[in-house]
């Protein structure tokens, strides 16, 4: 890792987007959740569901584009917070934002250097990422 003094606005930027992008994911897949469980349970028997009708068809169109989008934005902004961090191997933090499972880690990881970096140059960190300087 090289000196990230000079990229401090484009460290914290991406580094909120992924935070924020991390967020969206989570709150995409609430509605699928949701369907899944009432399928569970009128397969059951325990709950009597009709046909789910087109609510619920682009309910779950539309959160499925929506995880989509945000495993897309994961993979960028992990790069850009990678590279921002002075990472030679950006690209494969990138590709760990795609795999299930790997990318939790690798949030993990990049979310604790980058909170370190900010935090040493002085940029609170939040629950929404770093506040980004004026």
């Amino acid at each position: 890792m090289v000196s990230t003094e000079n990229n401090l606005p484009a460290l914290a930027h991406s580094y909120r987007r992924l935070v924020l992008w991390v967020g969206v994911q989570i709150v995409a897949s609430l509605p699928q959740s949701f369907l899944m469980v009432q399928q569970d349970l009128s397969a059951a028997g325990r709950v009597n569901a009709a046909d789910p009708g087109w609510a619920s068809v682009i309910l779950t169109l539309a959160a499925s584009a929506m995880i989509w989008a945000s495993v897309v934005a994961l993979a960028i902004y992990g790069y850009r917070t990678a590279r921002s961090l002075g990472s030679s191997v950006a690209w494969v933090w990138a590709i760990a934002m795609v795999v299930p499972l790997v990318n939790l880690l690798s949030l993990l990881v990049l979310s604790r250097k980058a909170t370190n970096v900010c935090r040493q140059h002085g940029i609170p960190v939040g629950l929404f990422g770093p506040k980004i300087p004026a």
